[in-house]
């Protein structure tokens, strides 16, 4: 197990390397892919707590809900296809951008790189995630890409197995290209699960 150094006097600096994956019915990843453009990432998390009283002491026993996110991200670039990764969007036989009307919600895993400053990289994974679409005021087409665009998205709850083999609950994992070092460079081809088996 990696041992943990003190990160508290560190600072991180920056957001780059988003990368997205379709999560798919089975709730396996699709493919990892990287891209430019990302700008800012604005996402709180919040879990409530409740309290049953018991033999006198208020807080016997501590229920707490499903960690949950929800944000914004922020995009100097989007390509097309990323567009379409998020959303329920083709391209019509003109080369037309078709937003479509009935179509099921995409849920995607995404994630981005912050740069720490002691030198090392931090990835943050979320693992299930549904992006809205923006309002048309806040974009402008050229071509296929849309500029300057700000994405609501909700960040959910992803179910994994455990080192027990026990079914386990995910809303994000952070990792560091030091304190991970020994598995950085095999996680970043796919979308990592914790507890995995890493370079098998």
């Amino acid at each position: 197990m990696p041992t943990i150094e003190n990160v508290s006097q560190l600072y991180e600096t920056g957001n780059k390397k988003f990368f997205a994956a379709s999560v798919t019915e089975d709730g396996s990843f699709g493919e990892k892919e990287y891209h430019e453009g990302l700008m800012e990432v604005a996402i709180e998390f919040k879990s409530e707590t409740t309290e049953i009283n018991a033999d006198d002491n208020v807080s016997f026993i501590r229920l707490n809900t499903q960690i949950t996110g929800e944000g914004t991200v922020k995009f100097a670039v989007l390509p097309f296809q990323v567009y379409s990764k998020f959303f329920d969007v083709i391209e019509d036989k003109n080369g037309a951008i078709v937003i479509k009307s009935n179509g099921k919600s995409k849920e995607v895993a995404f994630g981005y790189y912050s740069s720490v400053g002691d030198g090392s990289e931090s990835m943050f994974t979320m693992y299930r995630a549904v992006f809205s679409l923006p309002s048309l005021s806040s974009m402008s087409f050229d071509g296929k890409t849309i500029r300057n665009l700000t994405l609501n998205v909700k960040v959910y709850p992803y179910n994994y197995i455990n080192a027990d083999d026990q079914e386990e609950k995910v809303t994000y994992t952070i990792l560091n290209s030091k304190i991970n070092s020994d598995i950085w460079v095999d996680v970043q081809d796919e979308i990592y699960i914790p507890d995995s088996t890493i370079g098998a």
